[in-house]
């Protein structure tokens, strides 16, 4: 068994603990720390040693983030207040290196930024890459970096507001040199303070953090340091097993990715195929969010997801589509992209963008007519919260198929039924880029039917408009709605969840599984769609991990082609 130990250097001496690092006082009156490489030590796995270089704001929590790892690792704090980054490669991480090497593992946690030479940006962004590049010439494999506090001054005293401006007006210029440090060190992860900080509570002025804000900051990078060691890296490709395939073409599957170190999507293709030039999940850094799929499967019951950028991932199975039953694969292939097409312009507010079949029908291999199509719709770009919407053109149609919140690349899984002229149509409620790639199509064999979506429920229009409570589970009978042994397609909606959470629909009668389908956090709106097998009893269940109001549209049937199953969970790369 290790033993933990840590070290804090360079603070004041009436806040030196027994058996840490000492410091000792130099020629000039300032603190340096001593050598302790003479110390018999017992060292942890470097996968269990955690070395944190940081100033005064980190070091308030010198105490926290060692007890907030197991008691088999191994935690050193070191540091100073108002110290520039280069001054903490110099002074501490170089000196460590030479005198300390058994600090040194896998993970390395800098929490500096504070004092910003903001009269030279670029000295900065030196000073970052030259502290990563120090760290991963010594062999370390992770950097983390702790974002600065972006604060509202409701949430501190009017005393602290006035006194954190003569520099907090550059900590959001800070966090930004941070995200573009992403592109160019591999190894660097960001610890999300700022998404997480602005509330009351947690600190006892602007920025420097009392015993609530230290158990907090703690948390957060225990939860960085963790959830890297399971990630799949940039680029990889991950084959996923579907059990009990038999045969089955492709497989409605939720994808799910969790601490994502940037921006990025996936791919999802046959193994012995390359990812397509298409993606049916997008992600933003730190989200966790969930996207279904119909994945393509080889004779095997396998495929492959291929990520853009680190991520864990999740991945669960609800279905699988028989071989021979009225699907088709297809490409994928682009069939429209407004960023490219029409002058590059963006669908307006209210703007209807029409799209012909016979405008693929070639890329596609397309002979037939289908009766509905499979899209992934994205919306790209976005200038503020909004919706889009897939029907028959000139339908009347209230449901949602996209929400979206902003900018952030956003897509959902559609299946639309062509009108008589081949042709569906999309509607925004807010100006934004629009793309639409093609990924199979349904022929009139397979039951599909999708012409016109049904509000199943509601819960800001009923129980006097409450929200669907922690743990509740809203029971949905479908068996009226649908043809007899068919799957329903239902597209689900949080709207302001109170905390993070997730919905998991299932048949109600074989229990709520292990599984989600919608992943939410506070203040989202947000949707998914779910092939779900209603229980014999033709019912469905939706249940909610924390409390959010819930909209159910049943968007259609599918028929025969679609086995449905209990939701089982194939994949989840954070369990190791």
């Amino acid at each position: 068994m290790s033993r933990r130990r840590f070290g804090v250097a360079a603070i004041a001496t009436s806040l030196l603990i027994a058996a840490t690092t000492a410091t000792a006082s130099a020629a000039d009156g300032t603190d340096e720390p001593t050598a302790d490489s003479d110390r018999i030590v017992e060292v942890a796995p470097r996968e269990h040693r955690v070395a944190v270089f940081a100033d005064s704001v980190g070091l308030g929590a010198r105490t926290a983030i060692p007890a907030a790892f197991p008691a088999d690792w191994e935690i050193n704090v070191d540091g100073q207040p108002a110290r520039f980054v280069e001054q903490l490669e110099n002074d501490y991480v170089k000196y460590r290196l030479a005198v300390s090497p058994q600090w040194f593992g896998d993970h390395v946690v800098i929490a500096g930024g504070y004092n910003y030479p903001y009269w030279d940006p670029a000295r900065f962004e030196r000073s970052v890459d030259s502290i990563i590049n120090t760290l991963t010439a010594a062999g370390v494999k992770h950097v983390y970096w702790v974002t600065l506090r972006e604060i509202d001054p409701q949430y501190i005293s009017a005393s602290a507001w006035r006194q954190v401006q003569p520099y907090y007006w550059y900590f959001p210029t800070v966090n930004d040199h941070l995200e573009r440090a992403l592109d160019r060190h591999p190894n660097l992860t960001l610890v999300d303070w700022a998404a997480n900080a602005n509330r009351p509570g947690i600190t006892y002025d602007a920025i420097h953090l009392n015993t609530t804000g230290a158990a907090l900051y703690s948390s957060l990078i225990v939860d960085a340091v963790n959830s890297t060691a399971t990630t799949v890296p940039d680029g990889s490709t991950t084959k996923v097993h579907v059990p009990d395939a038999g045969g089955a073409v492709a497989a409605t599957v939720n994808l799910t990715t969790t601490n994502p170190r940037r921006a990025g999507h996936l791919s999802v293709h046959r193994c012995d195929q390359s990812p397509p030039g298409t993606s049916v999940h997008n992600f933003s850094r730190g989200q966790v969010v969930a996207h279904v799929a119909l994945a393509p499967l080889d004779a095997n019951g396998d495929f492959c997801v291929t990520t853009l950028t680190q991520t864990n991932l999740v991945v669960d199975v609800t279905g699988t589509l028989a071989p021979e039953a009225g699907f088709r694969a297809v490409g994928p292939t682009r069939w429209h992209d407004s960023r490219i097409h029409d002058g590059g312009q963006p669908i307006p507010a209210g703007g209807v963008l029409r799209l012909d079949v016979d405008d693929v029908r070639a890329a596609a291999g397309l002979t037939d007519d289908p009766t509905a199509v499979v899209l992934n719709v994205t919306a790209v770009g976005a200038g503020a919260p909004g919706h889009i919407t897939v029907s028959q053109c000139g339908a009347s149609a209230t449901h949602s198929n996209v929400n979206f919140a902003g900018a952030a690349g956003t897509p959902n899984l559609v299946v639309a039924e062509p009108d008589a002229d081949g042709a569906v149509c999309l509607s925004t409620t807010t100006r934004t880029h629009v793309v639409v790639d093609l990924f199979g199509v349904f022929d009139e064999t397979a039951g599909v039917d999708v012409a016109v979506p049904t509000r199943l429920f509601d819960s800001r229009e009923v129980g006097g408009g409450a929200k669907v409570p922690a743990g509740g589970v809203v029971e949905l009978d479908v068996g009226d709605e649908l043809s007899p042994g068919a799957g329903a397609i239902v597209n689900l909606t949080g709207v302001l969840p109170d905390v993070h959470g997730h919905f998991t629909p299932y048949p109600c009668a074989e229990g709520r599984p292990e599984t989600s389908s919608l992943n939410l956090a506070p203040g989202d709106v947000v949707a998914n769609v779910a092939f779900v097998a209603p229980d014999g009893d033709g019912k469905i269940c939706v249940a909610t991990h924390g409390a959010s109001h819930m909209v159910v549209d049943l968007l259609g049937e599918v028929g025969d082609v679609f086995v449905g199953r209990r939701p089982l969970r194939v994949l989840d790369t954070r369990l190791g």
